[in-house]
């Protein structure tokens, strides 16, 4: 099949293609559901801090502010740096602790690391 541009250049290549709007808005729909679901987990353990340790919504913002600074900018979000292989130094994909280069196994030192 050719395909003809109309810019008077005809040619081999199909028009760009673009994503299903319905594939789009389930994935939006998807992320929102986790987003949701993480929102109320976050809320649940918000309560439990609140009720048994007496901590304040001003001492939980005060922490926030203080976590949101840990990377070197206060903007809202935390990136947290890219781990590196213990043994070669090379990255390492945040779902594995071994090495997909070298094979060296090297432990998450926090739970965040590993999203």
């Amino acid at each position: 099949m050719v395909y003809v541009n109309f810019n008077g250049m005809g040619g081999q290549q199909p028009p760009a293609s673009r994503p299903e709007p319905e594939t789009s808005k389930s994935d939006l729909e998807a992320l929102q559901d986790r987003f949701d679901r993480l929102k109320l987990v976050t809320m649940a353990l918000w309560t439990f801090l609140k009720d048994e340790k007496g901590i304040t919504e001003d001492q939980l913002m005060a922490r926030v502010k203080e976590i949101d600074s840990f990377d070197g900018s206060s903007d809202g979000k935390l990136k947290l740096g890219i781990r590196k292989c213990g043994k070669c130094g090379k990255a390492l994909n945040p779902k594995f602790e071994k090495c997909l280069y070298c094979g060296f196994i090297t432990p998450a030192s926090s739970i965040f690391e590993t999203f």
